[in-house]
C-alpha cells in the first residue's frame, strides 16, 4: 500500500511541477531580455532605426527613377537592418559595445520589424488621408493638355 502512496505522490508532485513550467515558460521566453539597460538603450534606438527605413525608401525612390522597378520589401528590411552595422561609437551616453551587448542583432532586427509595422498601421489608419493629398499632388502636377 505504501508504494502505491508513493508512486500517487511521485506523480502529483511531477504534474506540479511540469504546470508549474508552462505557466512560467512563455514569461522565461519572453522578447524582452531583461537586461537593466535595455529598457534605457532600445528608445535611443529609434531615431537611427527610422533612419534606416527611411534609407530603404530613399533606395527604392533611386531604383524607381533609374528605372528599375521599386525595392521590394525585403530587400527594404535588409537595407534597415544592416543600420545595426552602422551605429555610431555612442548611443546616447552608451558606449556602442555595451549597447551590442545589450541589444542583439537580432533583436534589433525586431526592433526594425515593429517600428515597421508601427509606421504601417499608422499609415493604413490615415490611408484615406493620405489617397487625398496624393490625388490633389496629382491634379496640381499633371502635365497641361493641348486641346
Amino acid at each position: 500500500m505504501q508504494d502505491w502512496m508513493w508512486l500517487l505522490v511521485g506523480i502529483a508532485l511531477s504534474s506540479g511541477i511540469f504546470a508549474l513550467l508552462v505557466v512560467l515558460y512563455p514569461k522565461l521566453k519572453s522578447e524582452k531580455q531583461g537586461y537593466p539597460l535595455e529598457a534605457l538603450i532600445e528608445p535611443l534606438l529609434l531615431p537611427l532605426i527610422y533612419e534606416g527605413i527611411c534609407a530603404a525608401y530613399r533606395m527604392s525612390e533611386q531604383a524607381v527613377d533609374e528605372g528599375m522597378g521599386r525595392i521590394r520589401g525585403m530587400d527594404k528590411k535588409a537595407i534597415a537592418d544592416g543600420i545595426y552595422a552602422m551605429l555610431p561609437d555612442r548611443i546616447g551616453d552608451y558606449d556602442i559595445t555595451l549597447v551590442k551587448s545589450v541589444v542583439s542583432k537580432e533583436r534589433f532586427e525586431q526592433l526594425v520589424q515593429d517600428a515597421f509595422d508601427r509606421f504601417d498601421r499608422f499609415y493604413v489608419e490615415h490611408k484615406g488621408h493620405f489617397d487625398e493629398k496624393f490625388e490633389e499632388w496629382k491634379k496640381a502636377n499633371a502635365p497641361a493638355t493641348n486641346k
